[in-house]
């Protein structure tokens, strides 16, 4: 690597070969596209599991899938206590469910909300510390995802100048606080995934410097995989966050009222607690390989989960030609759906079993639309423009050891 390679520090709340989605994946996934270019190092925790945050692997340098990692102690783990908070907010958030601009029922202020984030963890004073003293390595830091502590207290150590923010921005309650609109300014720009991502961030934080950078998606076509009968299929993180309950409910019903060898098939770790039942089949972590080959013979992919910034995945199975039933009150899903004219959306269970009976119609049939799914990945996701579009915003840091000028923020 030329010693002149522009310097590129990736902030993440944990990273391994293990994880299979989420912002850890993109972090990754950014590493790998800019390290041609660039001298890439991820700077992250020890942790695995994102419920405890407990420290599990070695701190100091590492490499995953080539790609140089450097490692720091959690020093608070999620606990209870945040747990209780969390509940606070929740129920401080209901007036805002029916009008965003409503304020919440009891003020929190910045103090409160810097502790929220501090205990929702991981909280890592030794990759803070390291990012203060050490951030003129590096022309440009790119921070992902706005929700944990690694990237709201990392970014006040670093000088504006150099900052980057992939949000992956869902609108969930802690999106409201207003100590993350503050951060959002902060910044030298925003990466954002979508359009609709972006017209969330900028309904929630205001207008903002930044582009849509989105992520590369692997469309090499893969032969289906005949399981020896019709299924559907759901791959990622399985847990109640992801809808996966309800999707399991949504999907045995349908089978009652549609009797048939139809069976649902899930990958991924499952943190749910699948229930044992003969219509679902669950296949665990599986290598990429087979992964897309489930999707390239699946009769219709589903997506339940109300809170995606892309949800690569979805566009991996639009990229095999299969259809999708998206959770609709997902923007970026419904987008995806709408703009590729392909699938469906649902918003309850009339909706579902409409949408995958139309889908379990049309697929085998309607080629045109299965076309219209891999034209609108193969458009918008190759690897060489989102290279692009990523060396753009790392050109665009203007190296500077200047100190951060902090600004304090109102209660929300």
């Amino acid at each position: 690597m030329k010693s002149a390679a522009p310097r590129v520090g990736i902030v993440v709340q944990r990273c391994h070969s293990s994880i299979t989605g989420g912002s850890e994946v993109e972090a990754l996934h950014y590493a790998r596209l800019l390290s041609a270019q660039c001298q890439v190092e991820i700077l992250t925790t020890t942790a695995l599991d994102y419920v405890t945050w407990k420290n599990e692997l070695r701190a100091g340098p590492d490499l995953v899938e080539g790609i140089p990692v450097r490692r720091f102690a959690v020093t608070i783990g999620r606990t209870p206590y945040w747990h209780q908070l969390h509940e606070r907010l929740i129920a401080d958030h209901e007036p805002r469910k029916h009008n965003p601009a409503a304020p919440l029922a009891r003020p929190w202020s910045i103090a409160l909300q810097e502790e929220f984030i501090r205990q929702q963890g991981p909280y890592c004073e030794g990759l803070l510390a390291y990012l203060e003293q050490r951030h003129g390595d590096y022309d440009a830091i790119i921070f992902v995802s706005f929700l944990y502590p690694t990237t709201y207290f990392g970014i006040q150590r670093v000088p504006s100048a150099k900052a980057l923010l992939v949000p992956t921005l869902h609108d969930e309650p802690t999106a409201h606080l207003s100590a993350f609109r503050d951060m959002a300014h902060r910044v030298h720009e925003i990466l954002w995934n979508a359009e609709s991502e972006r017209a969330l961030g900028e309904r929630l934080w205001g207008a903002l410097p930044g582009r849509i950078t989105s992520m590369a998606v692997g469309v090499e076509p893969a032969a289906p995989l005949d399981l020896g009968y019709p299924y559907v299929l759901y791959c990622g993180r399985i847990d109640a966050g992801k809808r996966c309950d309800q999707l399991i409910e949504y999907f045995l019903s349908f089978k009652r009222a549609h009797p048939g060898p139809l069976k649902l098939v899930l990958t991924g770790h499952d943190h749910l607690g699948i229930p044992q039942h003969a219509e679902i089949v669950h296949r665990g972590f599986v290598p990429e390989g087979e992964k897309r080959a489930l999707m390239a013979g699946a009769q219709a992919f589903l997506m339940p989960s109300p809170f995606e910034s892309l949800s690569i995945v979805t566009l991996e199975a639009m990229g095999q030609r299969t259809l999708v039933l998206a959770n609709g009150a997902c923007a970026v899903l419904a987008d995806h759906v709408e703009r590729s004219q392909s699938g469906r959306i649902y918003t309850d269970f009339p909706s579902f079993e409409s949408g995958l009976s139309a889908l379990l119609d049309e697929a085998p049939r309607d080629a045109a639309q299965r076309d219209r799914a891999r034209a609108y990945v193969l458009s918008r996701f190759s690897g060489d423009h989102i290279r692009s579009l990523l060396l753009e915003a790392v050109g665009s840091c203007a190296p500077s050891n200047r100190p951060l000028a902090l600004t304090s923020s109102p209660p929300v």
